[in-house]
């Protein structure tokens, strides 16, 4: 079985797209494919093993797809967006040092990351968002788990909540499991220190 691991949906959620029952809205896509989607995730039915390239090369194009449709058919929710306030603030900061980029995981598949701050010295810092929704908290842990499993020196990883919404300890818990969670209150003065560290460097 191949599946996204909630990326498309995570992606969508993250850019501040509303989503209300995802599962019912892409399914005739996900459908036409051959493909099952079920909590967010899309994936395959169970398949051979000598068939797996052409799972994820369907998975990968079905779930582009999916968040494409969901970019075009549903709404950026109102109101306070952190994740824009922080790209604003990374821009303004950093400028043409920040963009957004893939980073490919020890799995060998490369995840998408919104803020990539690169400096002189080589390393990178992953400031990576989160929305306080299932699928964009899944998303967002395999992706820095996956890419974290690399133990490449040269990246530092957090990841950033809006904590102005209320969080459980088991969400904030998971999101420490993919990398280290900066609440966003904070966000500017952790991201001051990590850069001047680097400067240094």
């Amino acid at each position: 079985m191949v599946s996204d691991e909630g990326e498309a949906l995570g992606e969508v959620l993250a850019a501040g797209i509303e989503v209300d029952g995802a599962d019912r809205l892409v399914r005739h896509i996900v459908q036409e494919q051959g493909l099952l989607i079920q909590g967010g995730v899309i994936r395959t039915p169970g398949m051979p093993i000598e068939s797996t390239p052409l799972g994820v090369l369907l998975v990968a194009n079905t779930a582009r797809d999916v968040a494409h449709w969901l970019y075009d058919h549903k709404k950026v929710k109102r109101g306070r967006d952190f994740r824009e306030m922080l790209a604003d603030y990374l821009q303004t900061t950093f400028s043409k040092q920040v963009a957004q980029t893939e980073i490919v995981g020890m799995s060998t598949k490369p995840h998408k990351f919104a803020n990539v701050v690169s400096f002189a010295n080589g390393r990178k810092l992953i400031l990576d968002p989160v929305a306080k929704e299932a699928s964009s908290i899944n998303a967002r842990v395999v992706a820095n788990l996956d890419v974290k499993a690399r133990h490449d020196p040269s990246l530092i990883q957090r990841i950033i909540y809006d904590d102005t919404e209320s969080w459980s300890a088991s969400d904030l818990n998971l999101l420490q499991v993919g990398a280290d969670v900066v609440p966003f209150s904070e966000a500017r003065n952790v991201i001051r220190r990590l850069a001047d560290k680097e400067l240094a460097a």
